[in-house]
């Protein structure tokens, strides 16, 4: 009986991909744009005390999220990452059973764990911390181009860079003349725009879709429209205006980086705020619009 009680505790000590975590769903298409899923990091349980999984960290007994994914036969690359300012441990259960664990990923106290070819069905996901507080953090799910080759013996064909898309969208915020808006966001992402395979004037890393698309009426003023960024490590600041025109700025004030576009025209104004470095980090934005009067027009 004490043999039988210890091997019940032993268990206790180990996650369970039995037990279900928050169910949510995505594919491939879907997650072609990053998809983000808020949390809390930590738990319970510590994973070194857990025989049957290699991994450090403490956990809850149930996995944080149980998603169930459609790969579309799109044989895509499948990535979870965690984004969050304290140190964070990744552990999920794929659909095959197997588990999967990473710690510290591209340099930073954050992790990833990028699934080749990740096949369709049920995966379990563990968001732990490496200490013992919990603390607010968020899963990323997104796809990428298959990393192996292609089946048939036909050569797979080098990837499309993924660069920023204004038509995918962001938040939506409204301004007017004389109006003022802040937002928190989470600064950086995936897309390197060192590397200029997106051929525009600008550096460091940012996600695929903008952070915010800005709709603004200046209401017959001509005052400038004034985008600033204030963030917890080295941001920068990427537009696309109304007329698709790239806009961009890295240092304007102590790392911070602040536009003033003169005469701004009515329109969509896609906004990505960016880390020079590759970690994420927390940042608020502020959008603001002066209201001089326009100048009266002559009539012909």
């Amino acid at each position: 009986m004490s043999l039988a009680f210890a091997g019940s505790a032993m268990a206790q000590q180990c996650p369970d991909w039995q037990l279900g975590g928050i169910p949510i769903t995505t594919d491939s298409e879907t997650a072609w744009v990053p998809q983000q899923y808020p949390l809390f990091a930590g738990g319970g349980l510590d994973l070194a005390a857990c025989s049957s999984v290699d991994g450090v960290g403490r956990v809850t007994p149930a996995p944080n999220f149980t998603l169930q994914y459609d790969a579309l036969t799109l044989g895509r690359d499948l990535e979870f990452r965690v984004e969050t300012d304290c140190d964070t441990t990744l552990l999920i259960n794929d659909s095959t059973g197997a588990w999967h664990f990473n710690d510290d990923a591209n340099g930073t106290l954050q992790p990833a764990i990028r699934l080749a070819g990740a096949p369709s069905g049920q995966y379990d996901i563990w968001v732990g911390t490496y200490g013992g507080s919990s603390c607010q953090a968020t899963l990323v799910a997104e796809t990428f181009p298959p990393s192996g080759g292609s089946s048939g013996g036909t050569p797979t064909q080098p990837a499309a860079p993924v660069c920023p898309e204004w038509s995918l969208g962001g938040t939506e915020v409204q301004l007017t003349a004389g109006g003022t808006e802040t937002q928190q966001t989470t600064a950086g992402g995936t897309v390197d725009l060192f590397s200029d395979s997106c051929e525009m004037e600008a550096h460091g890393y940012v996600s695929q879709a903008p952070n915010f698309s800005l709709y603004y009426d200046p209401q017959d003023q001509t005052g400038p429209l004034n985008i600033s960024v204030s963030g917890d490590c080295d941001t920068t600041l990427l537009v696309n205006d109304p007329t698709t025109a790239w806009l961009f700025n890295d240092d304007a004030t102590d790392l911070q980086p602040a536009l003033q576009i003169g005469g701004a025209q009515a329109g969509r104004y896609d906004i990505w705020v960016g880390t020079f470095g590759a970690p994420t980090c927390s940042a608020s934005i502020t959008m603001s619009a002066g209201s001089a009067p326009a100048s009266p027009q002559s009539g012909k």
